[in-house]
């Protein structure tokens, strides 16, 4: 990924040349500040957004930091009784222009990470240590000279956690103290790193009807769900450093409406990725995707080809989602 736009230095180097060629011209003509008070239009108040030079609008100012072009907030939503299961909703915002990474980032990137400290008896669906398996939405897929995957303008990402059973009155009460910790990369022309920490009360849950508690229940609808046992998913010549996966949807119970558009979008699967790309399309229902194997490269774990399934036009047309995960075998002898 390109880290600062070729442009970008010859805007900033203009502007500072014409700001001192400014400065150059009040000193060579004696400008008075009365005089120069007087090329700000009539009307426009000084200090304005539009009482620059000529009454042109300064540029909003782009985000310096990670920090800067994401703001961060969080909820607890679900009901906080000893054995029962609440969730941690944490909305990005991102700065108009900007967007941060799902899991996989694709081409190039950085996937948005959380981690939580969680209050003794307390338990989350794990990755790895300390580290949730967080429920991404469906993510956008952005093609300008790389393909990467991620999320403009706001996202919230969740995951579960399950309170104690033998949970007492006297610590609902007194609060329950998780500690978040956020982690992104945000990119447009260059890329910044960002972290947020806070700490989540789980014994005080959010209202249902609130504003948060709204925006987990989008973003859910828009989690990818588990494949249909009525789809075929194989994996055929198996190979030491190739294979085969073949995707089929199942026939549509309306003949008239025909097979669907297919999109495959990767996970990140240590040793196993697209032979050619980083997403694969079809047009008939039918996907067939050569993988390229390395299974030195598996980082010790097993050897495994997923992903999610967009089932219609990406473009305004998308009917459902869906996520998938198989073994890859041994290479056939």
């Amino acid at each position: 990924m390109q880290i600062l736009h070729p442009h970008a230095s010859w805007t900033c180097r203009s502007a500072r040349i014409s700001s001192l060629a400014l400065v150059a011209i009040a000193a060579a003509g004696g400008m008075t500040a009365q005089a120069s008070a007087q090329l700000v239009p009539s009307g426009i108040p000084k200090g304005s957004p539009t009482g620059g030079l000529g009454g042109i609008a300064a540029p909003p100012r782009e985000p310096q930091t990670g920090e800067d072009a994401v703001k961060v907030s969080t909820a607890v939503v679900g009901e906080a009784k000893p054995g029962a299961t609440v969730r941690i909703a944490v909305t990005f915002d991102i700065h108009p222009g900007w967007h941060i990474y799902w899991e996989n980032p694709g081409e190039s990137g950085s996937p948005t990470d959380l981690a939580i400290e969680l209050p003794s008896g307390c338990s989350i669906p794990e990755r790895e240590a300390g580290k949730p398996r967080i429920d991404f939405p469906i993510p956008q897929i952005f093609s300008h000279g790389e393909t990467t995957f991620g999320y403009e303008k706001q996202v919230t990402l969740s995951f579960p956690v399950t309170l104690a059973a033998d949970l007492s009155a006297d610590a609902l009460k007194s609060g329950l103290a998780a500690k978040l910790t956020a982690r992104w990369l945000v990119c447009k022309e260059r890329c910044l790193m960002g972290s947020f920490q806070t700490s989540v009360d789980l014994a005080k849950p959010v209202d249902a009807t609130a504003a948060a508690a709204n925006r987990l229940a989008e973003s859910l609808e828009r989690v990818p769900k588990p494949l249909p046992t009525t789809w075929k998913v194989t994996l055929n010549d198996v190979a030491d450093d190739g294979a085969l996966l073949i995707l089929e949807a199942p026939a549509p119970s309306d003949a008239a409406q025909g097979k669907l558009p297919l999109t495959f979008i990767p996970f990140d699967t240590p040793g196993v990725g697209l032979a050619e790309g980083y997403v694969a399309e079809s047009k008939d229902g039918r996907l067939e995707v050569d993988l390229a194997l390395s299974r030195e490269s598996a980082l010790g774990k097993r050897l495994e080809v997923g992903g999610i399934v967009l089932v219609g036009e990406r473009a305004g047309n998308l009917r459902e989602a869906y996520a998938f995960r198989i073994p890859v075998p041994a290479a056939a002898k």
